[in-house]
């Protein structure tokens, strides 16, 4: 009935083929079988409970007077059920919360809008599935380059991630990793070890200091380039040894996982975007910075005497500013940034950590190991039907 976190909940379609789209999930639709799920026929059992029943009742009644209802079935009178709509929207920008049940939305674009699509969906935040049909090769690329999602999957449905193959995890407002079932999966249990330091003295960092001095990921292309590492090692001369050591340990390029004949898994790591750096003591700052960087961050980096410690990188064309100063969570709260690394004592490590819970938006994960590479990058899972690498024929032969 819907109530599935990988179902489907927005339904982009190119204008070229939304006419022909439309008809096949209407005929899709009244093929379905609203009932008791005892009987091996039923397609779309009732919902949870009464509040969703009524939750998402009335929000289909809503959307109904509002006149967006594209289709819709009948559904048994007794019993916790909710009828399957098909709602049309302008874009998943409309939604203002995810309706967790047998409810579709579907939007159109032009082809050339893809790009504006992809912006839409990020800006929401949420990244669990993303789904994607198309016979152009160069267009899945496009997307699965350009998606902030964490399972991708192309040329099939969107649900039924298998351990192993498709190690299952969000982004943003959808999770912070690792993912399940995955390479990376239980390394996460252990816990390293922590630097454990009192936050040195020196001026309050404001608010101010931090927005203005918050680098930008794109800076110099550095999140695309193969060679980070070497780059750091280059500027470093031998400082920094271990940390350099864990970072190079991550691959970064697409991992290859088993499948059934006529499926291609891949699993490969990207960026998460901003990291704020806070030490609290030289060592421990300059290794969070070297794998947050290495994993092609931008990193704000915080600390009484941070300049120099990092004199060495900054001032080299990467993404990377450093502040001298005592770093204050409550001043960092509204700090638009994807990672926050402390490392300090468990009594100031639990002040950072509650600040950070109280942040409106994705959340922000508190990387307190003095190495963990993998904390600093989103793994990334793609998953393609192989045996439908055209694309769905009679879909895209009205294109």
């Amino acid at each position: 009935a819907g109530q599935r976190c990988s179902a489907l909940r927005v339904l982009y379609v190119q204008k070229d083929v939304e006419k022909k789209m439309l008809e096949m999930l209407k005929g899709a639709m009244e093929a379905l079988t609203v009932g008791d799920p005892w009987v091996i026929s039923t397609d779309v059992g009732p919902v949870i409970d009464d509040e969703a029943q009524a939750s998402i009742s009335d929000y289909c009644t809503k959307k109904g007077l509002e006149g967006r209802l594209i289709a819709k079935l009948e559904a048994p009178k007794s019993g916790r059920f909710v009828a399957p709509h098909v709602f049309r929207v302008k874009g998943i920008e409309e939604m203002e919360r995810e309706v967790f049940g047998p409810v579709l939305h579907v939007a159109s674009f032009d082809a050339d809008d893809i790009d504006a699509v992809i912006a839409a969906i990020n800006r929401k935040g949420y990244g669990l599935t993303f789904g994607l049909h198309t016979r152009i090769e160069g267009r899945v690329q496009h997307f699965v380059d350009g998606i902030h999602a964490g399972n991708i999957y192309v040329n099939r449905n969107q649900i039924g991630a298998v351990v192993g193959s498709q190690p299952f995890g969000g982004e943003g407002l959808s999770g912070t990793g690792p993912k399940a079932g995955g390479p990376h999966y239980l390394r996460r249990f252990r816990k390293g070890p922590e630097a454990g330091t009192e936050v040195g003295e020196g001026h309050k960092v404001t608010a101010t200091e931090l927005a203005d001095n918050l680098p930008d990921p794109a800076l110099g292309g550095w999140s695309t380039r193969p060679d980070r590492v070497a780059i750091l090692r280059k500027h470093l001369r031998g400082k920094g040894a271990a940390a350099i050591a864990a970072a190079a340990s991550l691959d970064f390029g697409q991992v290859d996982l088993p499948g059934p004949t006529g499926e291609a898994n891949t699993l490969s790591l990207a960026p998460r975007g901003r990291v704020l750096c806070l030490g609290p003591d030289a060592d421990t700052l300059l290794a969070q910075t070297i794998q947050a960087l290495a994993a092609g961050n931008a990193v704000l980096a915080v600390a009484p005497g941070a300049p120099a410690v990092l004199s060495a990188l900054t001032g080299k064309g990467l993404p990377l500013a450093a502040i001298d100063g005592r770093p204050d969570p409550v001043e960092a709260r509204a700090l638009k940034v994807d990672v926050v690394a402390f490392s300090g004592t468990p009594e100031a490590a639990r002040i950072v950590r509650k600040v950070i819970a109280e942040r409106a938006g994705p959340i922000v994960p508190l990387v307190r190991e003095v190495l963990n590479p993998a904390a600093y990058a989103h793994e990334r899972a793609v998953c393609v039907d192989t045996t439908a690498a055209g694309g769905n024929a009679s879909l895209l032969a009205a294109a």
